[in-house]
């Protein structure tokens, strides 16, 4: 997915291609476009943060059945024995692919695909057979697939692409990305990942995105899921903003939330929706206070601010504690859920399409 500096446009065409069970690609319309989603500006000597996330899925062409009906699943492998799909194919580590499932008990669940080496960032797994795809592992510790209530023989699943670091931010010169030999003189990324958060930037010295840690290893291709939220922490003193093309989300969205601690998720529909709509409020602890409750930050210009859930409705954390069931999530941005508490595992989050297409 390339990315190009625009003014905010949202415009929804058609025609994306299909490919049915006897392997023939057939066409029908699937809603795309592109939204324009920005990044707030730093002060030159500070960074300003932005909860940033990707609200589009990106479809490409593939071998095989980009949808298609579930044949089998194990805890983490999906199968169609009709896929056709070309081995490993599906598990390069620089051009990533997502699968959801898109009907039953599952609707709406996406997984990343196991990337077949480790190169650049990836996490390293098992590649894909012309059958069988296996779940990355990072979204392996989050479910046990066999528990979701998939359907083999009923159930429907989709693949779609997946951005990376590079192949979506680029680099310095094609995006107004800031780089610098050090994070402390870039512009950073920070993304979540079952609760361990994780800083990159891209490095003018090996001239990659590269992870923060000794060693600066190449992070080129760590997959921008478009299901998690990252945080974009701008130094310079101008904005940037980012064009992102690919389908509207067409089926309701499940994701999982850490039942203790951090967790950044995406907004990830391309229209403004509200806290009172979000659904956010069946996974977190409510409470009188945010002494008590879980808590939710947004970022808007650069400035956080925190919420909490007390039971009715939505409160900011300021004086007087308005009501906030209107607060806008707007296109492009990512929530911010802290847990309070030592519980393990995860709560899953169902929001409905919140338009109709």
């Amino acid at each position: 997915m390339n990315i190009t500096r625009f003014s905010l446009a949202a415009v929804f065409a058609s025609s994306v291609l299909l490919t049915g069970a006897n392997g023939q690609t057939t066409a029908t319309t699937e809603p795309v476009g592109f939204v324009t989603v920005g990044i707030t500006a730093g002060t030159g000597s500070a960074k300003k943060n932005t909860l940033f996330s990707v609200p589009l899925m990106e479809t490409e062409a593939i071998d095989g059945q980009v949808a298609g009906i579930i044949t089998g699943v194990t805890a983490n492998t999906i199968s169609n024995s009709n896929a056709g799909w070309t081995a490993g194919a599906l598990s390069q580590p620089a051009t990533p692919f997502l699968i959801q499932i898109t009907s039953g008990a599952a609707e709406g669940r996406l997984f990343l695909i196991s990337s077949s080496a480790n190169t650049g960032g990836a996490i390293a797994g098992t590649a894909n057979t012309g059958t069988t795809v296996t779940v990355s592992s990072t979204d392996a510790a989050q479910v046990n697939l066999t528990n979701l209530g998939i359907v083999a023989g009923t159930d429907t699943y989709k693949i779609f692409a997946c951005d990376t670091l590079s192949s979506f931010f680029g680099t310095p010169a094609s995006s107004g990305v800031q780089g610098g030999t050090s994070a402390a003189t870039a512009d950073t990324i920070v993304a979540v990942s079952n609760g361990v958060p994780s800083t990159y930037f891209f490095n003018t010295t090996s001239v990659k995105w590269v992870k923060q840690i000794l060693g600066s290893p190449d992070a080129s291709n760590v997959a921008l899921l478009p299901y998690f939220g990252i945080q974009y922490s701008r130094l310079p003193n101008t904005p940037l903003s980012f064009v992102v093309t690919g389908q509207v989300p067409t089926e309701q969205r499940e994701v999982a939330v850490k039942n203790s601690g951090t967790t950044i998720i995406s907004q990830f529909w391309p229209t403004d929706t509200t806290l009172g709509t979000s659904g956010l409020s069946s996974v977190v602890t409510s409470g009188a206070s945010a002494t008590l409750a879980d808590t939710v930050i947004l970022t808007a210009n650069g400035v956080a601010s925190t919420y909490f859930f007390n039971g009715t409705n939505w409160k900011k954390l300021q004086l007087g504690t308005p009501n906030a069931d209107t607060t806008v999530l707007s296109i492009g941005t990512s929530i911010q859920i802290v847990r309070k508490g030592s519980a393990s595992g995860y709560s899953t989050l169902t929001q409905p399409v919140p338009y109709t297409l």
